[in-house]
């Protein structure tokens, strides 16, 4: 009964004997596909675990007889992995998850350990100064270098900001130099 059809048509009956069959014998394959992910992001291992034993599970009820079920389930856990991975990742949630939580022995509460590149009052801090400093040289701008300077920190090459203004490139060149200087002068 070690054939890949038949443990998964029975499976697919909720046949737990033969769901279990499946799972030992692809075992190997998840754990493998949750370590090589867990290694670039090790405190969220239950959390790709977790998402490769759901995977599985989907699976097994998805699977049609186009592929082996090996196949299946090695792109699956590609895909699933991959997703849960940039999840973790995005920059919204990554202070989040950056965050350890460790339970200490003599009392109830949870400390909190995070790892200072994601500081949430130092981004805070340093978004404000940015603020500020924009604040201050738009203040020193026409409304013509405003609208470069906008541009250009939205990272928009000279040639596009050309386009966008109607300007042509020289010009837009020529903007781009008046704001270095009115923004060197700021600076001393």
């Amino acid at each position: 009964m070690n054939n890949d059809y038949e443990l998964v048509y029975l499976a697919k009956e909720n046949d737990e004997i033969a769901i279990d069959l499946l799972y030992k014998k692809y075992y190997k394959l998840i754990y493998h596909m949750v370590k090589k992910y867990a290694a670039f992001n090790s405190q969220n291992e239950d959390v790709f675990f977790n998402e490769a034993n759901l995977t599985f599970y989907r699976a097994v009820i998805t699977y049609k007889d186009s592929n082996t079920f090996a196949t299946y389930l090695s792109r699956c856990l590609y895909s699933s992995m991959s997703n849960c991975y940039k999840a973790l990742n995005r920059k919204k949630s990554k202070i989040l998850n950056e965050a350890l939580y460790i339970l200490d022995d003599d009392t109830d509460n949870s400390n909190i350990i995070v790892d200072h590149t994601y500081d949430p009052q130092r981004i805070l801090l340093e978004e404000e100064a940015c603020r500020i400093l924009k604040d201050k040289i738009t203040a020193e701008l026409s409304w013509k270098e405003e609208l470069v300077f906008e541009l250009k920190i939205q990272n928009y090459s000279p040639k596009e900001i050309a386009e966008i203004t109607d300007n042509n490139l020289k010009t837009v060149y020529n903007i781009i130099k008046r704001i270095r200087n009115k923004i060197v002068k700021l600076a001393s």
